[in-house]
């Protein structure tokens, strides 16, 4: 990655590098490079890193295609020259969309993917107001201290920089034991305004049929295994009936599209888009 982004997280003067460190020309502080990647915080102990998945605009779930056409559609008119920041990047799940971009990413586990290491809830090693975009996909819920995260983001962001956002709500518990919330349209907008964003967008994206179906998944991989093998039999068989009927309703009743919350009258969201500017 370009080195000369980065800041001291304790004093915000420039890095330098000495063999296998970046050093703080101020203060003296060390940032341990590994295979060429800063690691400003340590990975959780206890932390789970999950295998690489091949993402794209049509593969994934219904919920990750949706996120993948919002966020090429919101990043579409950036210029070419922006900063962008993916927070949360993982094994770099839309970092295809940002090919031949100003793109950085990071997490707060090493993966092969990301630029750099680092929780940005405990330290944020880049100047102020350094980028146009931040993109935080999937990433909120798995964050406690979110305020510091919202802050720090805030921080990093140009005035009229944006920050890019989906967020599930109806989704089961996934990466634990760093799954801590779930958060409805009403408290998104105030999380924002917490940090000292304007919302320009905000979308639910809702899926009738996916819903079903996550519950016969539920059955299928929680409830078979403590059922006797004849009952097995039996459930797996009612269990292809009912898959056969989803895939009739697929056809019938309308699923996968996005509205504004205040427009549909369906407590049942997927999850939410957003867009918030500073």
């Amino acid at each position: 990655m370009n080195f000369t982004l980065l800041a001291c997280p304790v004093c915000k003067s420039n890095l330098h590098q000495h063999g296998e460190s970046l050093i703080c020309v101020s203060c003296g502080r060390q940032i341990p490079l590994q295979s060429g990647k800063p690691i400003f915080t340590n990975a959780p102990a206890i932390i789970q890193p999950f295998e690489k998945i091949e993402r794209g605009p049509d593969k994934g779930t219904p919920w990750r295609k949706a996120n993948w056409r919002f966020l090429e559609s919101v990043v579409s008119d950036l210029p070419e020259n922006a900063f962008i920041l993916d927070v949360g990047a993982g094994h770099g799940d839309f970092a295809q969309i940002f090919t031949g971009r100003n793109y950085t990413s990071l997490d707060v586990v090493p993966y092969a993917e990301v630029d750099l290491v680092c929780d940005l809830t405990q330290q944020i090693p880049f100047p102020p107001g350094l980028f146009d975009v931040v993109i935080l996909m999937n990433v909120l819920e798995h964050v406690y201290a979110f305020d510091k995260l919202m802050s720090a983001i805030s921080y990093l962001l140009k005035l009229g920089g944006r920050l890019i956002m989906a967020v599930p709500f109806m989704i089961k518990i996934h990466q634990p034991p760093f799954d801590f919330y779930r958060y409805t349209h009403f408290a998104l907008p105030q999380i924002g305004a917490d940090a000292g964003l304007k919302l320009d967008m905000l979308e639910g994206y809702y899926d009738t049929v996916f819903f079903i179906g996550e519950g016969f998944r539920n059955l299928q991989f929680w409830g078979l295994p403590v059922l006797t093998r004849p009952r097995r039999i039996l459930v797996r068989g009612i269990l292809l009936g009912f898959k056969l009927l989803l895939n009739a309703l697929s056809l019938i009743v309308p699923c996968g599209f996005t509205a504004s919350p205040e427009k549909v009258n369906n407590p049942a969201v997927i999850g939410y888009h957003l867009v918030f500017s500073k």
